[in-house]
């Protein structure tokens, strides 16, 4: 049963893991996106150069983004795993992975602005937990970890079609006039580079 330290040092890991690297199958994208723009162009430097961070990040432990984002655990426990326990590995293991740099101090009140300088807080990070049952005895433990953003949310839109201010209507031709306003209001604003699909 994996618990007090070994699972403050596993989440420590799984966090240095999620922030520093990002899965091979997204990695291979970008550098087939790269090998289909001009030679030479601002595309192609901008997707190489994604990849010389991500191979960079690796080798250095150091985050992928400077937006490291907010803190999600989903947990699916058995019965045998205690919910504070894993609470507190939670916020330990954060705590660590702030102090080596894995992680930006992230998390900021919203009444005082007063940011913890550890990514820990109340309600935070965010925790999510399901009782699940089985084997391993009395269902184990599994923990999934999100890194999420703001960056590209931060500039996302919603529309209603059909939408007269754009002429989109509800067909495709409108759900690309969405598109191209979306990606037109968003220029400049969020985390570089954009990519839709």
């Amino acid at each position: 049963m994996l618990e007090g330290q070994a699972l403050t040092d596993a989440l420590v890991e799984l966090i240095r893991r999620s922030s520093t690297s990002i899965p091979r199958d997204v990695q291979e994208a970008i550098a087939q996106a790269a090998e289909r723009e001009q030679s030479g162009s601002s595309a192609q430097m901008t997707l190489r150069l994604l990849l010389e961070n991500v191979q960079q990040a690796e080798a250095t432990s150091r985050p992928v983004c400077q937006d490291t984002g907010a803190t999600l655990f989903f947990v699916q426990r058995g019965r045998d795993y205690s919910q504070a326990a894993i609470e507190a590995s939670a916020n330990a293991a954060l705590r660590i992975a702030t102090e080596r740099a894995y992680l930006r101090p992230n998390a900021v009140d919203p009444i005082t602005g007063k940011n913890s300088g550890d990514n820990t807080g109340v309600g935070v990070p965010y925790m999510h937990f399901e009782e699940k049952e089985g084997d391993p005895p009395h269902g184990g433990l599994e923990i999934t970890l999100l890194q999420k953003g703001g960056g590209s949310e931060n500039v996302s839109r919603q529309y209603t079609l059909p939408d007269a201010s754009i002429g989109a209507g509800r067909d495709l031709e409108g759900m690309r006039r969405c598109i191209i306003d979306g990606v037109h209001r968003a220029q400049g604003k969020g985390c570089a580079p954009g990519i839709i699909g």
